[in-house]
C-alpha cells in the first residue's frame, strides 16, 4: 500500500459531510494528522502532495458503532484492523466483548496497538466473556448477581475514561427473575457517568431476556437499541407494526442502531419498518467470526440499505455524524472540520449486480455497490486495492495475515 503523510492535498474528489452540509466537488488539506482546510479552492505551497481523487467519493472516516475486536481473549472476534481501517472504517466500538476483569487486556492488546482508533462499549459485569459456544451464558454467569460489582465498575470506567464511551447490555436474567442484573448495574452507572447504553435485542441460548416491552420503558434518550430490524422478539409486531412501546421509545430519543450480526436482521422486517418511516439512526455491522460470509463489510451493509431506499447522503450520515452523536464524540469524530483528527473514507459506487443475504433466508437483488477504495486514519493514507472478505479471499488466510 502507498503510504503519504506530511502536508497532503486531495482535490477533485467528491466530499459528502453531512455534519457540514457539504456535497460537492472539492478538496481537503490535511497537515500532520490534522484536517487543516476543506473547499472548493485551496491554495498550497510547492511542498505540498497533492493527490488527485477524481471519480471517488471522501468522506468522514466511517465509523462502526457495533463490532467485536477482543480477538486475543475467545475464539469470537475479528482484529480491530481488520474490520477497521484494512476495511476502510477509522473507528470502531467494541460492543460488549471485555467485562470489567478483562478490561486491561482489552485496552493493552486491541486498543493500544491497533491503527483503527477503537473504543468500547462495556460489559458492567465482572466477567464477560465471548466465546462461540455461549460460555458465558451456559455456566450461568451472565445472569448471575454476584457478577455485579458497581464499586470496580466505577472504578474501571474512571481510568479509562478515554476509551468507554457507554455500555452493552445484554439484558439477561434467571429463569423467573423479574430483573436483569446486568441491566441494574448499567442504568445507575450509565446516569452517574452520562454514558449510553446499548442494548442487545434478541435471545441468547440458556438464558431468558426481559420482555421487549418492559426493556423499551427503562431506555432513556440517546440509548441505543442494537439490532433494530430483529424479525424476533425485536419491535414489531408478528404483522410487521411498530410496538406501541418501542414508538414511545424513539419518540423521546432512543437511538435504532442496525446491528446486522448473522441472523438479527430481516430485509423483510427492515422493508416494513422503512415503510412505517422508522429510519436507524446508525448502521452497524456486528461483525464477528461467525457472520463474516453474511456481512462482508460495513460498505456491503451500506449498499443493503440504499437498495432498501437510503439515499447515499442518508448512508454516509449514519456512519459519520450519527454515531459520533451517539457515542457523544462530536469533537473528534464524525465530520472533515478543519481542526480535527484527518480520518477520512474512500469509496467508489461501482455498477455491479449481486444478490446479497440477510442471514434469516432473504435476498436482496442490487445493481450498484458501494466499494471502499482508500482510508485516512490520523493523517495516513493508504490505497485499498482488496478488502480483507472480498469472496476471493479466504477468512482463515485474512485472520492469518493480521496476526
Amino acid at each position: 500500500m502507498r503510504t503519504f503523510d506530511k502536508k497532503t492535498l486531495y482535490k477533485n474528489a467528491h466530499i459528502i459531510d453531512p455534519a457540514q452540509g457539504i456535497d460537492a466537488i472539492g478538496a481537503l488539506l490535511v497537515e500532520g494528522d490534522t484536517i487543516s482546510a476543506i473547499g472548493s479552492s485551496i491554495t498550497v505551497d510547492r511542498d505540498t502532495e497533492i493527490i488527485d481523487l477524481k471519480g471517488y467519493l471522501l468522506t468522514p472516516g466511517w465509523i462502526d458503532i457495533h463490532s467485536h475486536v477482543f480477538d486475543t481473549v475467545g475464539d469470537f472476534c475479528l482484529p480491530a484492523d481488520v474490520v477497521g481501517v484494512h476495511s476502510g472504517i477509522t473507528t470502531v466500538a467494541d460492543a460488549g466483548t471485555s467485562g470489567l476483569l478483562t478490561f486491561n487486556a482489552f485496552r493493552e492488546t486491541v486498543v493500544k496497538p491497533s491503527k483503527t482508533r477503537v473504543y468500547a462499549l462495556l460489559d458492567p459485569s465482572l466477567l464477560y466473556i465471548a466465546t462461540s459456544d455461549f460460555i458465558a451464558h451456559r455456566l450461568g454467569f451472565a445472569t448471575s448477581p454476584k457478577n455485579q460489582d458497581m464499586e470496580r465498575a466505577a472504578a474501571v470506567i474512571e481510568e479509562n475514561r478515554d476509551i468507554v464511551v457507554g455500555f452493552k447490555v445484554r439484558p439477561t436474567l434467571k429463569s423467573g427473575a423479574s430483573s436483569s442484573p446486568v441491566m441494574d448495574t448499567a442504568l445507575p452507572l450509565a446516569e452517574k457517568y452520562d454514558l449510553p447504553i446499548m442494548v442487545h435485542l434478541g435471545r441468547f441460548p440458556a438464558d431468558e431476556v426481559l420482555p421487549t416491552e418492559v426493556l423499551l420503558k427503562l431506555l432513556r434518550p440517546g440509548d441505543i437499541i442494537t439490532h433494530a430490524y430483529q424479525p424476533r422478539h425485536g419491535l414489531y409486531d408478528a404483522e410487521g407494526n411498530l410496538l406501541p412501546a418501542a414508538k414511545t421509545a424513539i419518540d423521546r430519543g432512543v437511538f435504532l442502531d442496525v446491528g446486522h450480526s448473522g441472523n438479527d436482521f430481516s430485509f423483510k422486517t427492515a422493508r416494513s419498518g422503512l415503510a412505517q418511516g422508522i429510519l436507524p439512526d446508525t448502521i452497524s455491522t456486528d461483525l464477528n467470526c461467525f457472520n463474516i460470509d453474511i456481512i462482508g463489510s460495513l460498505a456491503l451493509t451500506m449498499t443493503k440499505f440504499m437498495a432498501l431506499g437510503l439515499s447515499l447522503t442518508q448512508v454516509i450520515e449514519r456512519v459519520t455524524i450519527n454515531p459520533a452523536k451517539a457515542l457523544r464524540k462530536t469533537d473528534e469524530i464524525g465530520s472533515l472540520k478543519p481542526g480535527l483528527t484527518a480520518d477520512f473514507t474512500l469509496a467508489e459506487q461501482v455498477d455491479e449486480t449481486a444478490q446479497l443475504q440477510d442471514g434469516n433466508g432473504g435476498t436482496l437483488s442490487v445493481s450498484q455497490i458501494l466499494k471502499v477504495r482508500g482510508v485516512c486514519r490520523a493523517g495516513k493514507f493508504s490505497w485499498i486495492d482488496q478488502m480483507p472478505f472480498d469472496e476471493e479471499m479466504e477468512p482463515e488466510a485474512v485472520l492469518a495475515n493480521s496476526q
